[in-house]
């Protein structure tokens, strides 16, 4: 059983390392592959790097607890090998233009290849004060609110305008709740979080009373059966935490914006040397 594991192990850690390597060759950046030392194979002119080899060889290896045999390794290079030639082979044959599942594999290749030097960026504490600075909600903590609503059925339609009609005659929610007949939803009567307010009343008066200013109602706003009100009494909105408290998140998220900005910097290259031409009933773009 253990022999077939390794041997399932083999297979697929060879074939996706092999895949990586692969592409790379494939879609011209062999350049990439430079700043490996030597190769532990040579592919039709292409090099295997012995750092893929090694990668392939350590994941094996934490699989099994005897060492790995020498036949094993080999078996393990014979794979990455086997996928460069039918990786090859597939583009040969065109698949990238005419297999869309070949194409988009190709596409996430190179996704991940034009983010790679951004994902290992570690930004300064300079860097990351200004980031966090200039996006104040990025870790926001939750707001207190102090929230009153109430509900009718769908079919109380008097009361539900009369709920309208006395507020704007003057009367405050509550007073105006009253006397339309109606009753004010259970709910604590000082400020919580948004979470409490979703366990005593649901999600729909949680998320209704966190779209208001403090002083306003909504409503009327039909949920399922029933048509509610909502009034925000008040809101207290704590400030973010320190960076030091929340840093790793913070850089985290930083350095999915610098991927992100990686990105488009590297296909916007790519547009400016490539030659595009749209067809005459092609979507136009705003700027047309």
């Amino acid at each position: 059983m253990a022999d077939n594991r390794l041997s399932t192990y083999l297979l697929i850690g060879g074939a996706v390392l092999g895949l990586g390597a692969a592409m790379w060759s494939a879609l011209g950046v062999n350049e990439a592959l430079t700043k490996y030392g030597d190769a532990v194979a040579v592919v039709d002119g292409i090099p295997i790097p012995r750092a893929v080899y090694d990668s392939a060889i350590e994941g094996l290896a934490s699989a099994k607890r005897n060492p790995l045999t020498e036949a094993e390794k080999r078996e393990a290079l014979n794979r990455i090998i086997d996928e460069e030639l039918l990786l090859r082979r597939a583009l040969e044959l065109g698949l990238a233009e005419s297999d869309p599942t070949s194409r988009k594999a190709l596409v996430n290749a190179m996704l991940q290849f034009s983010v790679a030097d951004a994902a290992k960026l570690e930004p300064t504490d300079e860097q990351l004060r200004a980031f966090y600075a200039d996006r104040p909600k990025l870790i926001a903590p939750q707001p207190l609110l102090t929230v009153r609503a109430t509900s009718f059925a769908n079919t109380e339609l008097d009361r539900i305008v009369r709920v309208q009609t006395e507020m704007q005659a003057g009367k405050d929610f509550e007073a105006a709740v009253t006397a339309a007949g109606g009753a004010l939803s259970l709910l604590p009567k000082g400020a919580v979080v948004p979470a409490k307010i979703a366990e005593y009343a649901g999600a729909s008066i949680r998320d209704i009373a966190l779209t208001l200013d403090k002083g306003q109602t909504a409503g009327p706003i039909e949920v399922g059966r029933r048509v509610v009100y909502v009034h925000l009494l008040d809101r207290v909105d704590a400030p973010p935490p320190p960076l030091e408290d929340v840093r790793d998140i913070v850089a985290e998220e930083w350095r999915k914006r610098s991927s992100e900005e990686a990105f488009e910097t590297y296909v916007t290259n790519l547009r400016a040397k490539a030659r595009i031409t749209y067809a005459a009933d092609a979507p136009k773009s705003d700027a047309q």
